[in-house]
């Protein structure tokens, strides 16, 4: 195993709760510019988009093997949902949060499939879902005619500044099992406060400069499960300070999901909504990337409405099991004239949705 110093590439694999991609960086081009970082673009087939991260989803066939990773994984099983094939592949999602606040965490934890009906073990899922990223990025370089070879690279993973050891240990053990050694755990605001040292933002006589000493800044880490707080402080041999203890909670944009989730059992009662994602799994995957659209491009600005497509299979779910129409129930409770349901699209008055930001159900 070549030592740290002779390493000549640097790859960090960001393994996040909603969304999950890598990076990478020669030694040399960092030397000459320190913000020249390589990554991937991650095709979206079925959205027609292309994003540097990819969905933290993964799809096992029901012999329990590797079958797909990311938008391909979501692909995949919505698509066998749709034939009604899916009860026995094991599809998960946004399922590293379950590290979140664990006092100790146990070796033989189990993680639950997407529709909750099986489980298998938590470091298998992790540790395979890491194990795609690596070799996707090792093919990654082999495409580039780079010669890298993995002794030549320094591995950095990232975790939540808040996470605790065990939560830590954890990811360093997945790591391990997915073929990765030579490991550094970094903490997630740390990696984008360095970041922030070498980007031109300071506006200086004649240019933009990077942070010079003295400076203080605030890194606010907005993430899918959790958001971290750090402020940090350049010294005078450009090193960093951290001036206080990271912090943050469980507020990422996975709480805003849940808000909008519990609105749809308001409306159509918590019987109903599980009838539904048993019996349309599909559609219940396309409703939320429908929602996530939406609440990536909701700006706060103006007072139009905002509409979203809901699957008509959950309103003929409704229909069957109350005997009712949404819209009459809609009609006689405390969200009439906030919220409009016709046929499969539901429409938000632009007040109402900052509330799935607070968690709070508009009323």
């Amino acid at each position: 195993m070549a030592s740290q110093s002779a390493k000549i590439l640097v790859a960090a694999i960001d393994f996040g709760t909603t969304y999950s991609g890598y990076a990478f960086s020669f030694k040399h081009d960092f030397e000459q510019d320190a913000c020249k970082i390589s990554s991937h673009n991650w095709p979206a087939a079925s959205r027609g988009l292309v994003s540097l991260k990819t969905p933290t989803s993964i799809l096992l066939n029901p012999q329990e093997e590797f079958d797909c990773f990311g938008y391909d994984a979501e692909d995949r099983y919505t698509a066998l949902a749709n034939e009604d094939l899916h009860k026995n592949w094991f599809y998960f999602r946004r399922f590293k949060m379950m590290l979140h606040g664990s006092l100790g965490i146990k070796r033989d934890v189990k993680v639950k499939t997407f529709d909750g009906q099986k489980e298998l073990p938590a470091m298998k899922i992790f540790s395979v879902a890491i194990k795609y990223l690596k070799d996707h990025l090792m093919e990654t370089l082999n495409k580039r005619n780079t010669g890298v070879r993995r002794d030549d690279i320094q591995w950095v993973l990232t975790v939540p500044a808040i996470w605790n050891d065990p939560a830590k240990q954890f990811m360093r053990e997945a790591a391990e099992e997915a073929g990765i050694d030579d490991l550094i755990i970094s903490l997630e605001p740390e990696a984008a406060s360095l970041f922030c040292k070498y980007m031109p933002i300071e506006k200086g006589t004649d240019d933009f400069k990077t942070f010079q000493p003295g400076n203080k800044y605030i890194v606010l880490d907005c993430g899918g499960g959790t958001v971290d707080i750090t402020v940090h402080q350049v010294q005078q041999d450009k090193t960093l300070k951290e001036l206080f203890k990271a912090s943050g909670g469980a507020w990422g944009g996975t709480q805003v999901d849940e808000a909008f989730k519990q609105l749809i059992i308001k409306i159509v009662g918590s019987p109903v909504y599980l009838n539904f994602c048993e019996k349309n799994a599909a559609d219940f995957v396309d409703m939320f990337r429908e929602f996530e659209l939406k609440k990536r491009g909701f700006s706060g600005e103006g007072n139009k409405q905002i509409t979203i497509k809901i699957p008509v299979s959950l309103q003929e779910t409704f229909e069957e099991d109350t005997g009712e129409t949404i819209q009459e129930v809609l009609g006689q409770t405390s969200l009439s004239g906030k919220l409009k349901w016709a046929g499969d699209k539901l429409r938000i008055n632009s007040f109402c949705f900052p509330h799935f930001l607070t968690k709070q159900q508009p009323t």
